[in-house]
């Protein structure tokens, strides 16, 4: 009796466990954003408040004395009755007696927040600014801090059945989220219908105005760059200089896919040059088609194991992905053609994926759909974007011209106009009851003098679009960074080049920046050149694992397959592996060695210097810690290591 008795407590210890690590799950996975503050009526309109904060990095190093801002607008200025709204910013005054045009920094989405942008390596770049004038980071109405935000609350969260219309019902399933949110807002009084280019125009001119600047520069990335240009249109004379970064123009309202296409014929040709890659995808865009093709004849039934879901770094999260997986030991998913376009649209302006893509398009074809599995899996779980994307773009819309273009170009493209496009359809606007503002898709032109700053592998804002917008801004500047993507558009040489058009000092007219592209290997390398050098380290010493590290290269190094990995990418992970158990001393001998194979790598230059902090050798540290910055500006491990060197 007392046995059956303690295996009834044990079953239910396990049950309670379980059901607590699920609850977890769902804590850490599904937690609801807090409602937002509808308004400030309490405040009065036109009012001003800065304050001051340090910002830290995250090994709480003091970056910077910032100002914060608030400001209060009319969220409908064309309403007497009208909430009151705050507009949320940030400012890195100037550090020096320069009178250059304060920049305002605008941020992309509609509904990505500036002040986030200032927390990530962009941080160094708005810092090196307020050398020459202020830089203010504004988040526009309905994001960030600014009062109200309009995140959505619900999730993505498309269905995966295969029904006879898979893309009916993806449309209903966001039309009815859309609904959901707009709902949410509209019951706590917010007016949606505010929320648009027009008025965020306005929102900046209010801020110039209260700020005290007779005239601006205006920072722009992705959308931010739309939204600049139509303040150009209606403020002219206020503004000295533009920067349009993954520039588009009001009239870009729809990517195209013809567009998208173009750029995964870019991506043919560049890997048709290399030998390896090229070995196991002859022709990538017939892999591209043939892909396609499938999918859309016959969708596959994916099972990913749940633990995939959870950090296997991270104790608890291992422990925790293990709980769950006795409920659920995987995540049963159907990927249509539908869903992989959806994704495929989302993600084609990320240089991570754009490296990623060759290698997945291999793996499907090959119906190992592991990673596919999971990138479907974590698309359906984001978030819908904040309803300012929708808001916005249902005000400015796009002309009936370019939605007969892109339902046009389908007939022909391996990509769907649905596919691209499913979140600007009208009945997808229309959820949030926002009326089209008629003038504010028409194309913007200026003698506003500009900077434009695009990459060639951009399948969010490609190159014909930058090349439309520098007709019209005939007094331009442009950096065409080769084989970058959306994301990455700032690097040591571009903030140079910035700089340099911010303080009035010549440039080229057309100025091309090359960087080299390292796609991922379709199949998995036959050997682990990182094992085998732990190994050897541990066994028998450093000296004797270079020794086999440049035995290993000179005969395999020219071998046309995925044998061993020569990269930076394996020297960092074998750097890590040393720093774990902290023997630095091998770290150091092992780095030192291996700049003079990779001595354009940044990381090894920092990994060097950090090796050598441990070691107490600050001297050397420092050298090679600002050898790393000279290469790599926007590192913030290196900018964090330096800080606490000087500290």
């Amino acid at each position: 009796m007392k046995k059956f008795k303690v295996k009834k407590r044990i079953w239910v210890l396990i049950i309670v466990l379980l059901l607590g690590g699920y609850f977890l799950y769902n804590v850490i996975f599904v937690s609801d954003i807090p409602i937002t503050q509808p308004n400030v009526n309490h405040k009065e309109v036109s009012a001003l408040e800065i304050t001051t904060d340090t910002l830290h990095d995250y090994l709480n190093n003091r970056l910077a004395i910032i100002e914060q801002g608030r400001l209060v607008v009319k969220e409908d200025r064309s309403d007497s009755l009208s909430n009151h709204i705050e507009l949320y910013f940030e400012r890195f005054k100037c550090t020096s007696k320069n009178n250059l045009a304060p920049i305002i920094f605008l941020a992309g989405g509609p509904g990505s927040a500036s002040t986030d942008i200032g927390r990530t390596p962009y941080f160094y770049l708005f810092r090196a600014l307020s050398k020459y004038t202020d830089v203010i980071l504004l988040d526009q109405r309905g994001v960030g801090n600014s009062i109200p935000n309009l995140a959505c609350r619900n999730s993505l969260d498309t269905p995966t059945d295969i029904t006879t219309n898979v893309q009916e019902d993806i449309l209903k399933d966001i039309i009815k989220k859309c609904k959901a949110c707009a709902d949410e807002f509209t019951d706590m009084g917010i007016k949606l219908n505010a929320y648009n280019s027009y008025q965020s125009v306005l929102d900046i001119e209010d801020l110039r105005l209260a700020l005290g600047y007779d005239t601006i520069s205006l920072y722009g990335y992705s959308y931010g760059t739309e939204l600049a240009q139509l303040y150009i249109k209606y403020y002219e004379d206020h503004v000295e200089k533009a920067i349009l970064a993954g520039p588009l123009a009001p009239d870009h309202g729809l990517k195209l896919p013809f567009e998208m296409q173009g750029q995964f014929e870019k991506m043919d040709s560049l890997i048709k040059l290399d030998k390896k890659l090229s070995k196991y995808i002859p022709d990538f865009m017939q892999l591209v088609k043939n892909t396609h093709k499938d999918l859309q004849a016959n969708p596959k039934f994916i099972q990913v194991p749940l633990q995939d879901a959870f950090n296997q770094d991270e104790a608890s999260e291992r422990f925790l992905g293990d709980l769950i997986s006795k409920v659920r030991p995987t995540w049963d998913m159907t990927l249509t053609h539908d869903h992989f376009q959806m994704m495929i649209s989302d993600y084609i302006g990320k240089d991570q994926w754009i490296q990623d893509f060759p290698s997945l398009y291999y793996q499907i074809n090959q119906d190992s759909c592991r990673n596919v599995g999971n990138l479907l899996r974590n698309f359906r779980r984001r978030r819908l974007p904040n309803a300012l994307f929708f808001t916005v773009n249902a005000a400015s819309g796009y002309s009936d011209k370019r939605w007969k273009m892109s339902k046009e170009q389908e007939q022909s493209s391996v990509f769907s106009h649905f596919g691209i496009s499913y979140g600007r359809y009208p009945e997808v606007y229309n959820a949030f009851g926002v009326n089209k503002i008629k003038d504010l898709n028409y194309p913007v032109s200026a003698a506003t003098k500009t900077l434009l700053i695009g990459g060639t592998l951009d399948g969010r804002t490609p190159p014909n679009l930058t090349d439309s917008i520098a007709v019209r801004f005939p007094n331009y500047n442009r950096i065409i960074v080769e084989n970058a993507g959306h994301n990455s558009l700032i690097d040591n040489t571009i903030m140079g080049h910035i700089i340099a058009f911010i303080t009035n000092n010549s440039l080229q007219r057309q100025i091309k920046i090359h960087r080299n592209i390292k796609f991922k290997p379709p199949v998995p390398y036959r050997y682990s050149i990182t094992d085998t050098i732990i190994q050897t380290i541990n066994k028998n010493g450093v000296k004797e694992a270079l020794s086999l590290y440049q035995n290993l290269y000179n005969e395999y190094v020219s071998v046309q397959d995925y044998t061993y990995e020569f990269s930076a990418d394996a020297i960092a992970m074998i750097y890590a592996n040393l720093v774990e158990k902290e023997n630095y001393n091998a770290a150091v001998e092992f780095l030192e060695f291996m700049l003079h194979k990779f001595p354009k790598d940044s990381r090894l230059y920092r990994n060097l210097g950090e090796a050598y902090y441990h070691n107490n050798n600050k001297i050397q540290a420092k050298f090679y810690l600002e050898k790393a910055l000279d290469k790599d500006f926007f590192d913030p491990k290196t900018q964090a290591l330096i800080s606490k060197l000087k500290n």
